[in-house]
């Protein structure tokens, strides 16, 4: 059986070479030339540990349009514009560039984040142009960047299929390489609308605990003691944190596909709109402990040496897609602070060269990313004044032991 992987980044690469590593033929598609020519070097990586340790069973071939498959998996990006509405462009090429080399018998599989709905009403009938019998379904992709112990072979998956036949190919296919439960449902729309529900419960209970920090932080009281209080109760609750912002391309991006869904059948997503509010003003309310702290050294914000540590929107990856990393740093440059930029993911993007070169000289630091380099090596916040933690991953005592000022997010002194 002959696998195409159409759109080769982290979920895509990593299925391919999982399929690779399980006797199949692959061949990955992607139209970055960039891409192509680090795989055909065996120079291209992703940050995962199972990859890496599975990579040397068998190189995948690559090129930059589909060819003939027996099975095609769709892993292209779906951003949102700047209007916040979904972008389906990447797909909907992908999907008309498989249509003109479909044959009889072939299974589809789109596992690219989608609303409700795009399988049928935009895929299919793009694919029934090709006048083949083809199998059509929805697995939604589910991959965490940087975990040793989830990975593309062992995490469950969900799928749904256009009928019948199609729900039981894709089965076949994912039963064959993944070592996991994989759970058919009863329709296309409900595998659609799985991965939509699994990251705006993310995003509306990480709005509602970064509101709950806003809140105790007034009232002194610490938002992490109060997080661990109610992690000892065995039901009923489940630990969120607050933060500098939410990034990455799923929980900042697919609340955004219910609600564009949800307005064309006439149903405003009052409570996903609500939370995303909240979640995009934590950038500027990390910025506001700075200007506080700094307020209490008599100290302005403008011509301050500050240092933002972190571009990556989570800990320990290069990933920086939809970081709020960037809507810190240009707060903090619209207000004149004199900035130096470190994250040891991404050596291009940085003005220092290592932790201690970023901390040297300067009078405020930031955390924007709890990266282990910024939270194993306190020696080098020795000559920092003001510590603003945006991701409450700094012993505080610390810096009240040796008089500067630490400000975290829901955190007080």
């Amino acid at each position: 059986m002959k696998i195409a992987v159409v759109g080769l980044g982290y979920v895509g690469y990593a299925l391919a070479v999982l399929a690779r590593s399980k006797g199949f033929e692959v061949i990955g598609v992607d139209k970055d030339e960039r891409v192509l020519a680090k795989i055909r070097k065996g120079t291209y990586q992703i940050e995962d540990r199972f990859i890496a340790s599975v990579q040397e069973r068998g190189q995948i071939d690559c090129t930059s349009r589909p060819c003939k498959a027996d099975v095609f998996i769709v892993c292209v990006p779906t951003p949102v514009t700047g209007g916040e509405i979904p972008d389906l462009q990447s797909l909907v090429e992908s999907v008309h560039d498989i249509s003109r080399v479909l044959a009889d018998g072939n299974t589809v599989v789109i596992e690219s984040t989608i609303y409700p709905g795009v399988c049928r009403e935009i895929v299919k009938p793009i694919l029934d142009k090709a006048g083949r019998k083809y199998q059509l379904a929805h697995c939604p992709e589910r991959v965490n960047p940087g975990d040793d112990r989830w990975n593309v072979q062992n995490i469950p998956r969900v799928l749904g299929g256009i009928d019948h036949a199609s729900t039981i190919a894709a089965s076949a296919f994912y039963r064959s390489i993944i070592d996991a439960e994989i759970l058919p449902l009863s329709q296309i729309e409900a595998a659609e609308a799985t991965k939509i529900l699994e990251n705006t419960f993310r995003d509306i209970n990480i709005a509602f605990i970064n509101e709950m920090a806003k809140s105790f932080y007034r009232l002194r009281i610490d938002i992490s003691e109060v997080i661990r209080g109610a992690s000892t109760k065995p039901f009923g609750f489940l630990a969120h944190y607050p933060g500098a912002g939410v990034g990455g391309h799923c929980i900042a991006i697919d609340p955004y596909y219910m609600i564009a869904k949800g307005r064309s059948v006439g149903f405003d997503h009052e409570f996903l709109k609500l939370a995303r509010r909240i979640n995009r003003t934590m950038p500027a309310y990390v910025f506001s402990l700075v200007q506080e702290a700094l307020n209490e050294r008599e100290i302005s914000v403008r011509g301050t040496r500050i240092a933002v540590l972190g571009i990556s929107y989570k800990p320990n990856v290069i990933d920086d897609r939809e970081s709020p990393s960037y809507d810190l740093i240009e707060i903090l440059k619209k207000w004149g602070a004199i900035l130096t930029i470190y994250d040891p993911y991404h050596p291009d993007k940085s003005n220092a060269k290592d932790l201690e070169d970023a901390l040297s000289k300067v009078t405020c630091a930031v955390i924007a990313t709890a990266h282990d380099e910024f939270r194993k090596n306190m020696d080098a916040y020795r000559s920092v004044q003001v510590l603003v933690d945006g991701r409450n991953c700094l012993d505080k005592r610390y810096f009240s032991q040796r008089g500067a000022l630490y400000k975290g997010v829901g955190i007080f002194e």
